[in-house]
């Protein structure tokens, strides 16, 4: 555990030291998005709003809050590689003697083209196929109660937009748990040990995702993450693990 607090604050010190970077980045992602979130507003209405349903906004300011919210989780997106680079960077001098961590290009390639892969197979995923049938169920269920189902605009593409992006950074899972357990700065132990508390941290995901909601709700939302998790736990196990931290150590001993 101390171990994990001490790479957590080697991370947090380079990421202090390229915050420039990282705020250009984000900035700039935030700024150029902006222009495009008024189309993708009304793709979302078109693809997602259920028929019967309607949409509302309730401050003068709610749609202009809407499109900055959306262009701020792109640019946040955008910037992830970048978090990511640093932080794989800050774990890997801290164990440059224990862990001869290379990658060539050939493998670099793979793995970026891996990583965008994964990434739209999970957006497709919660685009296309869990979010359809998940507003329908949730607008069914109100129309058999008699409620006409009006939604805040902000809060109906808020939901859309942060769940797409919770999935398509849920199925990153297979690639970096695969990298991480084989390049020694995760033990596949650690993650079994550790597998409940991970299924109470979906749940809570969950929960941010779906405020207000029902336990069910939640479930719809929480329970596909687990399961990726756990098929992620099998691609490591299959892949295989190289614990090259304790490998070195017992040479060094």
């Amino acid at each position: 555990m101390s171990e994990a607090i001490e790479n957590l604050s080697a991370i947090l010190v380079t990421l202090r030291n390229k915050l420039l970077v990282i705020a250009a980045v984000l900035l700039t992602g935030v700024v150029v998005s902006f222009n495009f979130t008024g189309p993708l507003i009304e793709r979302m209405k078109i693809d997602l709003l259920p028929e019967g349903a309607k949409l509302v906004y309730v401050s003068p300011l709610e749609v202009m809050m809407l499109q900055l919210k959306l262009s701020i989780i792109i640019g946040l997106l955008i910037t992830l590689p970048i978090i990511a680079f640093y932080a794989y960077r800050a774990i890997s001098r801290r164990y440059s003697i224990k862990i001869p961590v290379s990658i060539g290009k050939g493998q670099f390639f793979f793995l970026s083209i891996s990583v965008v892969i994964m990434f739209i197979l999970g957006v497709a995923y919660s685009y296309f196929l869990m979010l359809p049938l998940f507003l329908k169920f949730l607008y069914l269920d109100a129309e058999s109660s008699g409620v006409t189902a009006t939604y805040s605009i902000f809060k109906f593409i808020s939901f859309i937009a942060t769940t797409t992006a919770i999935f398509g950074l849920v199925f990153e899972l297979p690639i970096v748990l695969t990298f991480l357990t084989r390049n020694g700065f995760v033990k596949y132990s650690t993650l079994v040990t550790y597998r409940k508390h991970i299924y109470v941290l979906a749940m809570f995901v969950a929960a941010l995702v779906t405020p207000g909601a029902d336990v069910f709700s939640q479930m719809m939302v929480a329970v596909p993450m687990v399961i990726f998790f756990e098929i992620s736990m099998v691609i490591v196990r299959v892949i295989g693990v190289k614990n090259k931290v304790s490998k070195t150590d017992s040479s060094l001993s």
